[in-house]
């Protein structure tokens, strides 16, 4: 993977604590990478890097703070997509999501809001078995009011770093 920017929304305060637990128990369990909680709002974005930064600014400035809420536990196929908890599709995030795209990209794949748990590639009956003892403490909210814009060197965690952070001010 090249070098690439993204736009994550992270959870703060209690939610963040518990997040961050569940992710380093789970990354610990099953050897895999400890990764900050985020909601992916885009990812690979096209441009340079202070092309990126402009078009992260108007859209901090044209979104108001909103909340997310994390719904039940699921699995995908995909690595960043191993064990994850879904996220609302709420009218506020997909507004979000929607302005970035018109800010940054004409097409994109389709948006499926989740913060992550575990990545890696595990079996199914493994990936159930991860999922089944998520305790219901995990269906938490939390507020957005900052995008911030990570730099991505490899698909390593280990070389992600946030490098603006922008206040929703809209």
């Amino acid at each position: 993977m090249a070098s690439t920017y993204h736009l994550w929304l992270k959870p703060t305060g209690h939610a963040h604590d518990i997040l961050m637990k569940t992710i380093t128990d789970l990354s610990q369990a099953y050897h895999a990478p400890v990764f900050d909680p985020h909601v992916t709002l885009l990812g690979s974005l096209p441009g340079t890097e202070e092309e990126i930064s402009v078009q992260c600014l108007k859209l901090g400035g044209s979104l108001a703070p909103f909340d997310i809420f994390l719904a039940e536990p699921a699995h995908g196929d995909q690595y960043f997509q191993c064990v994850f908890l879904k996220t609302q599709e709420t009218p506020a995030l997909m507004n979000a999501h929607e302005l970035a795209k018109r800010l940054f990209v004409k097409e994109h794949n389709p948006f499926m809001p989740h913060l992550s748990l575990l990545y890696g590639h595990y079996s199914l009956d493994l990936k159930h078995k991860i999922i089944s003892p998520l305790s219901q403490a995990l269906s938490l909210n939390f507020t957005v009011d900052m995008i911030y814009l990570i730099h991505s060197r490899s698909e390593h965690p280990k070389d992600w770093a946030p490098i603006l952070s922008v206040p929703l001010s809209g």
